[in-house]
Protein backbone atom coordinates (compact mmCIF):
# COMPACT_ATOMS: atom_id res chain seq x y z
CA UNK A 1 0.00 0.00 0.00
CA UNK A 2 1.26 3.50 -0.88
CA UNK A 3 0.09 7.08 -0.46
CA UNK A 4 -1.50 6.76 -3.90
CA UNK A 5 -3.94 4.07 -2.79
CA UNK A 6 -3.94 0.28 -2.44
CA UNK A 7 -4.37 -2.87 -4.50
CA UNK A 8 -7.89 -4.07 -5.21
CA UNK A 9 -10.21 -4.60 -8.20
CA UNK A 10 -13.49 -3.21 -9.54
CA UNK A 11 -15.37 -6.48 -8.96
CA UNK A 12 -14.22 -6.85 -5.37
CA UNK A 13 -15.05 -3.24 -4.62
CA UNK A 14 -18.40 -2.84 -6.40
CA UNK A 15 -19.28 -5.96 -8.37
CA UNK A 16 -21.73 -8.85 -8.15
CA UNK A 17 -22.51 -11.85 -10.35
CA UNK A 18 -25.75 -13.79 -10.56
CA UNK A 19 -24.14 -17.11 -11.48
CA UNK A 20 -25.65 -20.07 -13.38
CA UNK A 21 -24.90 -22.33 -10.41
CA UNK A 22 -27.54 -20.42 -8.41
CA UNK A 23 -24.76 -18.69 -6.52
CA UNK A 24 -24.08 -15.00 -5.97
CA UNK A 25 -20.39 -14.28 -6.52
CA UNK A 26 -18.08 -11.30 -6.36
CA UNK A 27 -16.49 -12.10 -9.73
CA UNK A 28 -15.94 -14.86 -12.29
CA UNK A 29 -12.15 -14.66 -12.45
CA UNK A 30 -10.58 -18.05 -11.71
CA UNK A 31 -7.19 -17.84 -13.36
CA UNK A 32 -5.31 -16.92 -10.19
CA UNK A 33 -3.57 -18.99 -7.54
CA UNK A 34 -6.19 -18.11 -4.93
CA UNK A 35 -8.94 -19.68 -7.02
CA UNK A 36 -11.08 -16.56 -7.41
CA UNK A 37 -14.89 -16.37 -7.61
CA UNK A 38 -15.59 -15.46 -3.95
CA UNK A 39 -19.12 -16.48 -2.89
CA UNK A 40 -21.62 -14.07 -1.35
CA UNK A 41 -24.55 -16.46 -1.17
CA UNK A 42 -25.39 -20.00 -2.28
CA UNK A 43 -28.71 -21.60 -3.19
CA UNK A 44 -30.04 -18.35 -4.62
CA UNK A 45 -33.23 -18.35 -6.69
CA UNK A 46 -34.23 -14.70 -7.12
CA UNK A 47 -35.22 -13.67 -3.60
CA UNK A 48 -34.99 -10.02 -2.56
CA UNK A 49 -31.56 -9.61 -0.99
CA UNK A 50 -30.50 -8.23 2.36
CA UNK A 51 -28.13 -5.66 0.92
CA UNK A 52 -26.73 -4.69 4.32
CA UNK A 53 -25.55 -8.29 4.69
CA UNK A 54 -24.21 -8.45 1.13
CA UNK A 55 -22.23 -5.24 1.55
CA UNK A 56 -20.98 -6.33 4.98
CA UNK A 57 -19.52 -9.45 3.34
CA UNK A 58 -17.88 -7.35 0.65
CA UNK A 59 -16.54 -4.91 3.25
CA UNK A 60 -14.84 -7.77 5.11
CA UNK A 61 -13.10 -8.81 1.88
CA UNK A 62 -12.21 -5.23 0.96
CA UNK A 63 -10.87 -4.57 4.46
CA UNK A 64 -8.01 -6.99 3.84
CA UNK A 65 -6.87 -4.87 0.89
CA UNK A 66 -7.21 -1.61 2.78
CA UNK A 67 -4.80 -3.01 5.35
CA UNK A 68 -2.24 -3.77 2.66
CA UNK A 69 -2.99 -7.46 2.17
CA UNK A 70 -4.73 -9.52 -0.52
CA UNK A 71 -7.95 -11.42 0.11
CA UNK A 72 -7.13 -15.13 -0.06
CA UNK A 73 -9.32 -15.94 -3.09
CA UNK A 74 -7.81 -12.99 -4.99
CA UNK A 75 -4.15 -13.94 -4.67
CA UNK A 76 -2.37 -13.69 -8.01
CA UNK A 77 -5.36 -12.30 -9.91
CA UNK A 78 -4.56 -10.32 -13.06
CA UNK A 79 -7.46 -7.94 -12.35
CA UNK A 80 -5.82 -6.46 -9.26
CA UNK A 81 -4.53 -2.91 -9.62
CA UNK A 82 -3.28 -0.16 -7.37
CA UNK A 83 -5.35 3.00 -7.24
CA UNK A 84 -7.44 5.08 -4.88
CA UNK A 85 -10.68 3.22 -4.13
CA UNK A 86 -13.70 4.72 -2.40
CA UNK A 87 -15.40 3.32 0.70
CA UNK A 88 -19.00 3.51 -0.51
CA UNK A 89 -21.40 0.60 -0.91
CA UNK A 90 -22.93 0.31 -4.38
CA UNK A 91 -22.87 -1.91 -7.47
CA UNK A 92 -21.36 -0.69 -10.73
CA UNK A 93 -20.17 -4.07 -12.10
CA UNK A 94 -23.01 -6.51 -12.78
CA UNK A 95 -22.92 -9.84 -14.61
CA UNK A 96 -26.19 -11.68 -15.28
CA UNK A 97 -25.45 -15.26 -16.24
CA UNK A 98 -28.03 -17.15 -14.17
CA UNK A 99 -29.56 -19.09 -17.08
CA UNK A 100 -28.15 -21.89 -19.21
CA UNK A 101 -30.75 -22.81 -21.85
CA UNK A 102 -30.20 -21.73 -25.45
CA UNK A 103 -32.02 -21.80 -28.79
CA UNK A 104 -29.05 -23.15 -30.73
CA UNK A 105 -26.57 -25.97 -30.15
CA UNK A 106 -23.15 -24.59 -31.08
CA UNK A 107 -20.68 -27.44 -31.42
CA UNK A 108 -18.05 -25.46 -29.50
CA UNK A 109 -20.28 -24.69 -26.49
CA UNK A 110 -19.57 -26.93 -23.45
CA UNK A 111 -22.82 -25.95 -21.71
CA UNK A 112 -24.94 -27.48 -24.48
CA UNK A 113 -23.65 -30.96 -23.67
CA UNK A 114 -23.24 -30.61 -19.91
CA UNK A 115 -26.32 -32.44 -18.65
CA UNK A 116 -25.38 -32.00 -14.99
CA UNK A 117 -25.00 -28.25 -15.49
CA UNK A 118 -28.40 -28.00 -17.17
CA UNK A 119 -30.04 -30.24 -14.56
CA UNK A 120 -28.66 -28.27 -11.62
CA UNK A 121 -29.40 -24.83 -13.06
CA UNK A 122 -32.69 -23.50 -11.67
CA UNK A 123 -33.87 -20.53 -13.67
CA UNK A 124 -35.60 -17.71 -11.82
CA UNK A 125 -37.12 -14.32 -12.60
CA UNK A 126 -34.44 -11.74 -11.85
CA UNK A 127 -36.70 -8.69 -12.39
CA UNK A 128 -37.80 -8.34 -8.71
CA UNK A 129 -34.24 -8.18 -7.35
CA UNK A 130 -33.12 -5.79 -10.12
CA UNK A 131 -36.16 -3.61 -9.38
CA UNK A 132 -35.14 -3.58 -5.72
CA UNK A 133 -31.59 -2.58 -6.67
CA UNK A 134 -32.90 0.30 -8.77
CA UNK A 135 -35.45 1.47 -6.19
CA UNK A 136 -32.75 1.59 -3.50
CA UNK A 137 -30.20 3.23 -5.85
CA UNK A 138 -27.82 0.35 -5.22
CA UNK A 139 -27.16 -0.07 -8.94
CA UNK A 140 -25.30 2.85 -10.49
CA UNK A 141 -26.78 4.11 -13.75
CA UNK A 142 -23.38 4.06 -15.43
CA UNK A 143 -22.69 0.51 -14.23
CA UNK A 144 -20.99 -1.99 -16.51
CA UNK A 145 -23.73 -4.60 -17.08
CA UNK A 146 -22.98 -7.81 -19.00
CA UNK A 147 -25.82 -10.18 -19.95
CA UNK A 148 -24.62 -13.66 -20.92
CA UNK A 149 -25.31 -17.21 -19.74
CA UNK A 150 -27.37 -19.24 -22.21
CA UNK A 151 -29.61 -17.28 -24.58
CA UNK A 152 -31.26 -14.55 -22.53
CA UNK A 153 -33.80 -13.37 -25.13
CA UNK A 154 -35.76 -16.65 -24.91
CA UNK A 155 -36.75 -16.16 -21.28
CA UNK A 156 -40.21 -14.67 -20.57
CA UNK A 157 -38.86 -11.86 -18.37
CA UNK A 158 -36.12 -10.69 -20.75
CA UNK A 159 -38.04 -7.79 -22.28
CA UNK A 160 -39.20 -6.58 -18.84
CA UNK A 161 -35.67 -6.92 -17.46
CA UNK A 162 -34.07 -4.94 -20.25
CA UNK A 163 -36.75 -2.24 -20.29
CA UNK A 164 -36.29 -1.87 -16.52
CA UNK A 165 -32.54 -1.28 -16.89
CA UNK A 166 -32.94 1.08 -19.85
CA UNK A 167 -35.72 3.11 -18.22
CA UNK A 168 -33.70 3.34 -15.01
CA UNK A 169 -30.97 4.99 -17.07
CA UNK A 170 -28.35 2.26 -17.43
CA UNK A 171 -26.23 3.13 -20.46
CA UNK A 172 -23.41 0.56 -20.54
CA UNK A 173 -25.18 -2.75 -21.22
CA UNK A 174 -23.41 -5.55 -23.11
CA UNK A 175 -25.42 -8.48 -24.44
CA UNK A 176 -24.17 -11.72 -26.00
CA UNK A 177 -26.86 -13.37 -28.11
CA UNK A 178 -27.48 -16.05 -30.72
CA UNK A 179 -29.47 -13.44 -32.66
CA UNK A 180 -32.21 -15.98 -33.42
CA UNK A 181 -34.97 -14.22 -31.51
CA UNK A 182 -35.52 -10.54 -32.32
CA UNK A 183 -35.91 -8.31 -29.27
CA UNK A 184 -37.73 -4.93 -29.37
CA UNK A 185 -36.01 -4.03 -26.09
CA UNK A 186 -32.58 -4.62 -27.68
CA UNK A 187 -33.59 -2.38 -30.59
CA UNK A 188 -34.65 0.29 -28.07
CA UNK A 189 -31.29 0.05 -26.28
CA UNK A 190 -29.44 0.35 -29.57
CA UNK A 191 -31.46 3.36 -30.68
CA UNK A 192 -30.70 5.09 -27.38
CA UNK A 193 -27.01 4.22 -27.59
CA UNK A 194 -27.16 2.41 -24.23
CA UNK A 195 -26.58 -1.18 -25.31
CA UNK A 196 -24.10 -3.20 -27.34
CA UNK A 197 -24.99 -6.62 -28.75
CA UNK A 198 -22.56 -9.27 -30.00
CA UNK A 199 -23.89 -12.14 -32.11
CA UNK A 200 -21.67 -15.12 -32.96
CA UNK A 201 -22.48 -15.89 -36.59
CA UNK A 202 -19.34 -18.00 -37.15
CA UNK A 203 -20.00 -18.43 -40.87
CA UNK A 204 -20.37 -16.68 -44.19
CA UNK A 205 -22.75 -19.26 -45.65
CA UNK A 206 -25.88 -21.07 -44.50
CA UNK A 207 -24.25 -24.49 -44.95
CA UNK A 208 -21.35 -23.75 -42.61
CA UNK A 209 -23.61 -21.96 -40.11
CA UNK A 210 -25.79 -25.08 -39.81
CA UNK A 211 -22.76 -27.32 -39.26
CA UNK A 212 -21.72 -25.18 -36.29
CA UNK A 213 -25.07 -24.15 -34.80
CA UNK A 214 -27.02 -27.33 -35.59
CA UNK A 215 -30.12 -25.21 -36.23
CA UNK A 216 -31.53 -23.85 -39.51
CA UNK A 217 -31.72 -20.15 -38.64
CA UNK A 218 -29.03 -18.51 -40.77
CA UNK A 219 -31.42 -16.23 -42.69
CA UNK A 220 -33.30 -15.37 -39.49
CA UNK A 221 -30.10 -14.26 -37.75
CA UNK A 222 -28.95 -12.28 -40.79
CA UNK A 223 -32.33 -10.52 -40.92
CA UNK A 224 -32.28 -9.70 -37.21
CA UNK A 225 -28.74 -8.35 -37.44
CA UNK A 226 -29.84 -6.07 -40.28
CA UNK A 227 -32.75 -4.82 -38.13
CA UNK A 228 -30.44 -4.18 -35.19
CA UNK A 229 -27.95 -2.38 -37.42
CA UNK A 230 -30.73 -0.14 -38.72
CA UNK A 231 -31.92 0.57 -35.15
CA UNK A 232 -28.53 1.83 -33.96
CA UNK A 233 -28.12 5.39 -32.77
CA UNK A 234 -26.51 7.14 -35.73
CA UNK A 235 -23.70 8.38 -33.50
CA UNK A 236 -22.93 4.99 -31.95
CA UNK A 237 -22.24 1.70 -33.74
CA UNK A 238 -23.15 -0.91 -31.14
CA UNK A 239 -23.82 -4.12 -33.11
CA UNK A 240 -20.97 -6.61 -33.42
CA UNK A 241 -20.85 -9.78 -35.54
CA UNK A 242 -18.52 -12.45 -34.18
CA UNK A 243 -16.67 -15.35 -35.80
CA UNK A 244 -15.29 -18.19 -33.69
CA UNK A 245 -12.78 -20.21 -35.69
CA UNK A 246 -13.56 -23.92 -35.37
CA UNK A 247 -10.63 -25.80 -36.96
CA UNK A 248 -11.84 -28.33 -39.50
CA UNK A 249 -15.24 -26.66 -39.90
CA UNK A 250 -15.03 -22.95 -40.76
CA UNK A 251 -11.26 -22.35 -40.93
CA UNK A 252 -11.21 -21.17 -44.54
CA UNK A 253 -10.31 -17.79 -45.98
CA UNK A 254 -13.29 -17.86 -48.35
CA UNK A 255 -15.71 -18.40 -45.45
CA UNK A 256 -14.23 -15.59 -43.40
CA UNK A 257 -14.19 -13.23 -46.38
CA UNK A 258 -17.84 -13.97 -47.15
CA UNK A 259 -18.77 -13.37 -43.50
CA UNK A 260 -17.05 -9.99 -43.51
CA UNK A 261 -18.63 -8.98 -46.81
CA UNK A 262 -22.10 -9.97 -45.56
CA UNK A 263 -21.50 -8.07 -42.34
CA UNK A 264 -20.58 -4.88 -44.18
CA UNK A 265 -23.53 -5.25 -46.56
CA UNK A 266 -26.10 -5.22 -43.75
CA UNK A 267 -24.65 -2.11 -42.14
CA UNK A 268 -22.62 -3.51 -39.24
CA UNK A 269 -19.36 -1.69 -38.55
CA UNK A 270 -17.73 -3.84 -35.84
CA UNK A 271 -16.60 -7.47 -35.89
CA UNK A 272 -14.72 -9.74 -33.54
CA UNK A 273 -12.85 -13.00 -33.96
CA UNK A 274 -11.98 -15.79 -31.55
CA UNK A 275 -10.96 -19.47 -31.53
CA UNK A 276 -12.82 -22.55 -30.31
CA UNK A 277 -11.97 -23.03 -26.62
CA UNK A 278 -12.10 -26.83 -26.90
CA UNK A 279 -9.52 -26.80 -29.67
CA UNK A 280 -7.27 -24.51 -27.64
CA UNK A 281 -7.50 -26.86 -24.66
CA UNK A 282 -6.79 -29.96 -26.77
CA UNK A 283 -3.76 -28.36 -28.43
CA UNK A 284 -2.55 -26.27 -25.52
CA UNK A 285 1.06 -27.49 -25.54
CA UNK A 286 1.50 -27.01 -29.31
CA UNK A 287 -0.22 -23.66 -29.92
CA UNK A 288 3.01 -22.07 -31.16
CA UNK A 289 3.12 -24.66 -33.98
CA UNK A 290 -0.32 -23.86 -35.40
CA UNK A 291 0.72 -21.07 -37.73
CA UNK A 292 -2.35 -21.67 -39.90
CA UNK A 293 -4.81 -20.50 -37.21
CA UNK A 294 -2.72 -17.42 -36.52
CA UNK A 295 -2.63 -16.62 -40.25
CA UNK A 296 -6.44 -16.74 -40.36
CA UNK A 297 -6.59 -14.01 -37.72
CA UNK A 298 -4.18 -11.94 -39.83
CA UNK A 299 -6.30 -12.58 -42.93
CA UNK A 300 -9.39 -11.44 -41.02
CA UNK A 301 -7.66 -8.16 -40.21
CA UNK A 302 -6.74 -7.61 -43.85
CA UNK A 303 -10.29 -8.15 -45.16
CA UNK A 304 -11.88 -6.22 -42.29
CA UNK A 305 -9.75 -3.21 -43.21
CA UNK A 306 -10.79 -3.58 -46.84
CA UNK A 307 -14.46 -3.60 -45.82
CA UNK A 308 -14.00 -0.65 -43.40
CA UNK A 309 -14.86 -2.78 -40.37
CA UNK A 310 -13.43 -2.35 -36.88
CA UNK A 311 -11.92 -5.67 -35.75
CA UNK A 312 -11.64 -6.85 -32.15
CA UNK A 313 -9.52 -9.85 -31.17
CA UNK A 314 -11.28 -11.69 -28.37
CA UNK A 315 -9.56 -13.71 -25.67
CA UNK A 316 -8.20 -16.80 -27.42
CA UNK A 317 -7.46 -15.03 -30.71
CA UNK A 318 -5.51 -12.35 -28.85
CA UNK A 319 -3.52 -15.03 -27.03
CA UNK A 320 -2.79 -16.91 -30.27
CA UNK A 321 -1.51 -13.73 -31.91
CA UNK A 322 0.72 -13.00 -28.92
CA UNK A 323 2.12 -16.54 -28.95
CA UNK A 324 3.06 -16.36 -32.63
CA UNK A 325 4.60 -12.93 -32.33
CA UNK A 326 6.85 -14.23 -29.54
CA UNK A 327 7.34 -17.63 -31.17
CA UNK A 328 6.50 -19.65 -28.06
CA UNK A 329 3.67 -20.55 -25.72
CA UNK A 330 2.85 -17.97 -23.09
CA UNK A 331 1.92 -19.56 -19.78
CA UNK A 332 0.20 -18.02 -16.80
CA UNK A 333 -2.84 -15.83 -16.26
CA UNK A 334 -5.71 -16.33 -18.67
CA UNK A 335 -3.96 -19.11 -20.58
CA UNK A 336 -3.73 -21.21 -17.42
CA UNK A 337 -7.48 -20.80 -16.99
CA UNK A 338 -8.00 -21.91 -20.60
CA UNK A 339 -5.81 -24.98 -20.11
CA UNK A 340 -7.89 -25.99 -17.10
Amino acid sequence: MTNNGFISCSWLEHGIIFDHENILRVCCSQCNEGGGRPVLRGNYCGEILDWDKIFQQKREMRKVHRRGGIFDKCRGCILLKERQWDDEDYIDMLLLTHWINCNCKCIYCPAVRDEDLKKNNRHYNIVPVLTDMCNKNILRKNAYISIAGGESTIYPEFEDMLHLLLDYGCDNILLNSSGIKYSPAVAKGLSEGKLQITVSVDAGTRETYEKIKLVKTYETVSGNLAKYAAAQNEDKDRVCSKYIIVPGVNDREAEIEKWLENTADIGIKEVSIDIDLRWIQQNFEQLSHYRRIYELTAFTKKIAERENLRLRYDERAAIMRKIHRKGKNILGGTLCKIKG
